[in-house]
């Protein structure tokens, strides 16, 4: 047998190291590739539409208002392309425990707590299957139900609790918080720290509104909110963070655009929405909705 060379056993010892290393990781990356792809491995993409008065009476439709006809054709059109609603709870499964959620899901939100809301959106939602995601303003909630009057106007009553409970045991219609006095413009805008205001006055005061809209719901029956919904969108970097402090796992902005919810809880935070503009077709605010979707995709 022939004797090797000077540093040839080396050579060899290195190039049988490499084959062997390079078959290792050959048989990881199979396996990597062959494995299924799994809930954490995935951004779904999840377009939401922002719904505010739905009624054929008054002014509409208009810029947040929209006919019941018109939000019956939106649930058709969702049908017919194959999208299923979710709602905040679904999301929140979803980060936290891997639940799968729908191949083309989509998320109905109405804010404010409309009466019209119970009256003709709530009966199209069951009559469809379907799902949607109601942030009421408490204080609204509370004035209305103690009025409690027969002659409800459609364009400009709000919800009472007796409603939201109802909608909410059904399934069908999940509750959120939409504060429960911060829905005005001045003095402040929505729930920002009004000019002048120190810091720890500030907090309070979002804390303290917070709690009396947690409370009001949890009365009535209604498990109080995971999600806060920013009145009129207005946010900053310090609202999020109380919104966080409180124990809110989501958050509803007004900015539009695609949020990908991932196993990260931070994709939970200021969802994107579309807001639902009467003055355009079904199909024209879809469509507006698809387009930015694909770019995504």
């Amino acid at each position: 047998m022939r004797k090797p060379k000077k540093g040839q056993w080396r050579l060899e010892a290195a190039f049988l190291a490499g084959l062997i290393l390079f078959a290792v990781v050959g048989a990881s990356m199979e396996q990597r590739l062959a494995r299924p792809v799994s809930a954490q491995d995935t951004a779904v993409p999840l377009p939401v539409a922002m719904y505010h008065s739905v009624t054929d009476q008054g002014e509409s439709p208009g810029e947040y208002v929209i006919s019941p006809s018109m939000l019956e054709k939106d649930l058709q059109w969702l049908s017919q392309h194959g999208y299923e609603t979710v709602v905040v709870g679904d999301l929140v499964s979803h980060v936290e425990n891997g639940t799968p959620l729908p191949e083309k899901p989509v998320m109905l939100t109405f804010d404010d707590g409309y009466y019209n809301n119970y009256r003709n959106a709530y009966p199209l939602l069951q009559k469809y299957g379907m799902q949607a995601v109601l942030s009421p303003v408490g204080t609204l909630v509370e004035q209305f139900t103690e009025t409690d009057d027969p002659e409800e106007h459609e364009v400009w009553s709000y919800c009472t609790s007796g409603e939201l409970q109802e909608m909410a045991a059904s399934g069908v219609v999940e509750i959120q918080n939409h504060s429960d006095d911060f829905h005005e413009l001045t003095p402040r805008r929505g729930c920002l720290r009004k000019s002048g205001e120190d810091e720890a006055t500030y907090r309070n005061i979002f804390f303290e509104d917070t709690r009396k809209a947690q409370e009001l719901f949890r009365s009535i029956g209604i498990s109080p909110p995971v999600c806060y919904t920013y009145p009129y969108g207005a946010r900053n970097a310090e609202t999020d963070a109380l919104v966080q402090e409180y124990g809110f796992v989501a958050s509803l902005s007004c900015e539009e655009g695609i949020t990908c919810i991932t196993r990260d809880a931070a994709s939970l935070k200021n969802i994107r929405r579309y807001n639902r503009d009467g003055r355009i077709s079904s199909e024209q605010f879809w469509q507006k909705v698809l387009g930015q979707l694909e770019e995504v995709s």
